[in-house]
This record gives structure tokens, C-alpha cells and sequence, in this order.
């Protein structure tokens, strides 16, 4: 990894957000200034019916740094993430919320986790360094925080936030680590598969900050559905890889230290470079 800025893409799903798209783009532009200058932003309008897609086309035409690419229909989070990760090439693709409720200013800090070595970093509001509840509904926080809170101890790593978008990957991984997903459990599935894959975590604790425009776009009943089903996915695939690591241990054939193993470490943590590819 270069280090160098221009080695940054950053996907916006967007689905009916015209009204803080202002805001958002004028944060956006302020981070320009600084170690972001060189930044790309491709946005992925996901089938909206208000005016996102003609705010966004404008953007494009006035700001070089700004790409839209568009599904004539609402299709999910995840589709969106498929579409936008098809068309990058830089070593560092991050992705982000729309409405703000992570401070887009912070993704140098994940930008500069990857550059140290890490696969993936991602925002945790759960991390217990962070006090404050946020306010992004108070069903989506808890089923996010309940589902994350299933999902540690599914895994048995120390990591906290499952289901939070505001992430920066190393793009080799996005390559070989694929999700089905098409709703908003993507991003918790693609998390999952790749520390089951042995791919490098880190966190970093930041807080939810209040959505001053519009209103979540989580159907709180699909999502469930779909955590259930990826709950359900994962308890049997990491019973499966527990099953055959006892059989090794019992046969002899793999040593327990060469075996490959998942690291997620916070800032500052030890970590092992263990990675594997991971398919459906």
C-alpha cells in the first residue's frame, strides 16, 4: 500500500435523500481541503423518487471528485454496494451513510488502519469506550446493538459493532469475499465472512450522531427476517469449522498453531496477519 491519497474511493448509497445532500456534499467538499484532496465519491443512487438523482447528476457536472452511477429501482443497500464495488479499482474503498450519522471527517482515520495493515476498519458505536446512545430510532439501535451483540458471541472475537456501514476495505478483499445480501444485513454479512475468513478487523470507537434530514430507510421487520437468516447461516458455519478443527486435533493433521484464525484488535491492539478467501 502506497499511503497515497488518490488510492481512495468513497461509496454513498443514497435512497431519497435529496434534502441532506447539501449538507452532506458541502462536508464532503470541506474534506477535500485537507488529507482527502485527491478522494473519488461515487454515489449510487438506489432507485429514489424524489429529485437525488438530479441533485447528484448536478454535482457531478459541477465537482470532478463526484461520480453517480443509478438503479432505475429500489433495490437495498447491498445491491448497491455490489454495483459500486464493480466499478472501483483504488487499494482503499470506503463506504459511508448518507445521512450524516457518522461524521464523514473521520475516514482518515480507517484509511490510515488499512494503510498500517489492516483488511477492514469500521466505526463502532458499541464499543464500550463509547457512552452515547446516538439517535437513529430507537428500534434500529437496539435491534442493531442486539444483533451485534449476538453476532461477538457467534464468533468469539472482540469486536462490537456488526452492522455499521461507515467502514473503510482493502478492495483485494471486496474481491474474494462475497455477500448475497441485498438489504441492510449485507454489511453485517460481509463483516462476518471475512473474520471467518481470517481477514484483519479493526475498530474504531465513534458515536452516532443525530439524522438531522429525512428519516431511516430500515424496515425494521425485513431486517430482522434477514438477521435471522444470517444468524442462523453463521451459528452453523462456525459449528462446522469448530467440528473440524476438533477432528484435526483429534487426527493430528493440522497443529493449532498453523491453523488460520481471525484477528479484530481496536487502535493501538496487537494484530496477526491471517487471511484466506471466502466464497458463498
Amino acid at each position: 500500500m502506497s499511503g497515497n491519497t488518490n488510492d481512495v474511493t468513497v461509496v454513498v448509497p443514497c435512497f431519497n435523500e435529496e434534502e441532506g445532500l447539501p449538507t452532506l456534499l458541502a462536508r464532503l467538499r470541506a474534506m477535500r481541503t485537507g488529507r482527502a484532496s485527491n478522494w473519488q465519491f461515487l454515489f449510487v443512487d438506489d432507485g429514489s423518487t424524489d429529485d437525488t438523482f438530479t441533485a447528484l447528476l448536478c454535482a457531478a457536472r459541477d465537482e470532478p471528485w463526484v461520480s453517480v452511477v443509478r438503479h432505475h429501482e429500489n433495490r437495498g443497500l447491498g445491491a448497491a454496494l455490489r454495483t459500486a464495488f464493480a466499478q472501483v479499482d483504488t487499494p482503499i474503498v470506503c463506504t459511508i451513510d448518507s445521512d450524516c450519522t457518522y461524521p464523514p471527517e473521520r475516514l482518515p482515520e480507517l484509511t490510515a488502519l488499512i494503510e498500517q495493515g489492516a483488511d477492514i476498519a469500521t466505526a463502532s458505536a458499541w464499543h464500550p469506550t463509547v457512552s452515547a446512545e446516538g439517535d437513529g430510532g430507537r428500534l434500529r439501535l437496539l435491534l442493531s446493538r442486539r444483533v451485534s451483540g449476538i453476532y461477538k458471541q457467534l464468533i468469539g472475537q472482540d469486536v462490537h459493532t456488526f452492522t455499521c456501514l461507515f467502514r473503510a476495505y482493502r478492495r483485494e478483499l471486496l474481491t474474494h469475499v462475497t455477500f448475497r445480501g441485498d438489504g441492510f444485513s449485507a454489511v453485517a454479512e460481509l463483516f462476518l465472512k471475512a473474520m471467518l475468513a481470517g481477514y484483519i478487523i479493526r475498530e474504531v470507537p465513534i458515536p452516532l450522531e443525530k439524522r438531522r434530514f429525512g428519516e431511516s430507510k430500515l424496515k425494521v421487520s425485513d431486517a430482522v427476517l434477514a438477521h435471522a437468516h444470517l444468524i442462523t447461516l453463521t451459528t452453523l458455519s462456525v459449528g462446522a469449522r469448530r467440528a473440524r478443527r476438533a477432528l484435526r486435533r483429534s487426527t493430528g493433521t493440522a497443529p493449532a498453531h498453523l491453523r488460520p484464525r481471525a484477528t479484530a484488535v481496536t487502535p493501538g491492539g496487537a494484530s496477526a496477519d491471517a487471511r484466506r478467501t471466502i466464497e458463498d
